[in-house]
């Protein structure tokens, strides 16, 4: 079916002088350059409980006192020189109850192009500016969540775009954050290392295969200094199921991780053992150690039979003599009151 453009409707000036002044809901105010009123609509006169009619020829000095109009007075100023100005202000009604503004103030002209006055047009946002400040101090507060946790924050899009990282994170990372921002996360990290684990990792949730997971990453800064860490990452998604946006929370687990080597040597200089698997072993030791009132000696010893180690290869792996491990076996069947190692192991993974 066929339509007609519909022509536009002109309406008189009467008509639209009839609508601003007694239907549009925001104030409208227009002074001259004695900063007098020559018009006012019916909605910003309510705010003075007056009509229109009583506003003409009141002065704006009159209708805020000194204090307000000095508040006002750089804002006026910037419209007579030509500018249009705009801000937020709180306005009190007829009962006195105050609500936020937006005021925009612009240069009235005459035919020659002169500043002969100032038009004011007021909207009210005061749901609007309530939400924005709640919202507002909600990220201050959780940005300073971010940057006193213990841990290092990245922020990043769908893309794995960097669009933040706590001031922890650029230090062990050795990033300015305003010269990292904007670039991919795996380019900015394989600059100094391969990624292994962490890349499968944050491909998992770019692609919606999961939503959390974790990896370990170890670094090289730019001064040769390692750095052990720990990546507890997580996806948000869109309601039709998209990821947003992906968040990594980041552990430094440096000094741990150097202990746990002083204690256990890799069973493979070619494939070392694990992040976790140390740090696993190394806290499986303190229960032991408090469980079974072991020596750290003892216990260590004990794990390592748990974990079905011989007791030539333990002496091999923590450097000791056949002997001294024999020894460390004895003393902790003899404190549990055990005559077989297997009854040891079995004692120990209780614990576990």
């Amino acid at each position: 079916m066929n339509h007609k453009p519909l022509r536009p409707v002109l309406l008189p000036a009467s008509l639209v002088e009839a609508l601003i002044t007694h239907d549009l809901s925001a104030p409208v105010a227009v002074v001259d350059l004695d900063l007098r009123l020559v018009y006012t609509n019916a909605t910003f006169a309510r705010w003075f409980q007056r009509t229109p009619a009583e506003m003409v020829g009141l002065s704006l000095l009159t209708l805020y006192g000194t204090e307000h109009m000095a508040s006002l007075r750089g804002h006026l100023d910037r419209v007579l020189q030509g500018e249009v100005v705009h801000y937020q202000r709180q306005v009190p009604d007829a009962q006195g109850q105050s609500y936020w503004h937006n005021i925009s103030m612009s240069p009235w002209h005459d035919e020659e192009g002169n500043v002969i006055g100032v038009v004011n047009v007021a909207l009210r946002v005061h749901e609007l500016k309530i939400t924005a400040d709640a919202l507002r101090v909600a990220n201050q507060r959780l940005a300073s969540h971010m940057e006193n946790s213990p841990l290092g924050v990245l922020e990043m899009d769908a893309e794995l775009t960097l669009l933040h990282c706590s001031s922890r994170a650029s230090q062990w990372f050795g990033w300015s954050l305003d010269e990292v921002r904007g670039q991919e996360l795996p380019a900015l990290l394989s600059l100094n290392q391969t990624l292994g684990p962490l890349a499968a990792a944050l491909k998992r949730l770019k692609s919606g295969q999961e939503l959390q997971n974790r990896a370990e990453l170890t670094i090289t800064q730019p001064d040769g200094a390692i750095v052990h860490t720990v990546w507890f990452n997580s996806a948000m998604t869109e309601p039709q199921g998209q990821v947003s946006s992906i968040m990594s929370q980041v552990e430094n687990v440096t000094e741990r991780v150097m202990a746990a080597r002083q204690l256990w040597p890799a069973a493979s200089p070619s494939a070392p053992d694990s992040i976790a698997s140390l740090l696993d072993r190394s806290d499986f030791m303190a229960k032991i150690c408090t469980s079974l009132r072991l020596t750290p000696a003892e216990a260590r010893v004990a794990v390592l039979l748990s974990e079905g180690h011989p007791l030539k290869r333990i002496a091999q792996m923590t450097d000791l003599s056949i002997h001294t491990v024999r020894s460390q076996v004895k003393s902790a069947l003899a404190k549990q009151n055990l005559h077989r190692q297997v009854d040891l192991v079995r004692r120990v993974m209780l614990v576990r």
